[in-house]
């Protein structure tokens, strides 16, 4: 997927981990924005690439997801190494 960011690579895989994560908890973005108390926009702004999460941002998303800041930042390693994998075969 292309983006047009100035977002760096970390924070992009980082972002994808989120959707990911949230969508295999069965968590809406809505819901996320609820259970995080902050609004679908910064969510939105964000599942767009026009903002990064900070560190602070992860450990409350993953604290609303049932999981923990390291779960996402793995989530977002595995799917970097696939990504290298498929574009070194």
């Amino acid at each position: 997927m292309q983006t047009n960011t100035q977002l760096s690579a970390t924070s992009i895989e980082l972002i994808r981990a989120v959707k990911a994560e949230a969508a295999r908890s069965g968590v809406s973005t809505p819901e996320l924005a609820r259970r995080t108390g902050r609004d679908r926009k910064f969510f939105y702004d964000r599942f767009l690439f026009l903002k990064a999460f900070s560190t602070d941002d992860l450990d409350a998303i993953a604290t609303a997801l049932g999981i923990t800041a390291a779960d996402i930042i793995n989530s977002a390693r595995f799917a970097a190494e696939m990504h290298n994998a498929k574009a070194g075969a």
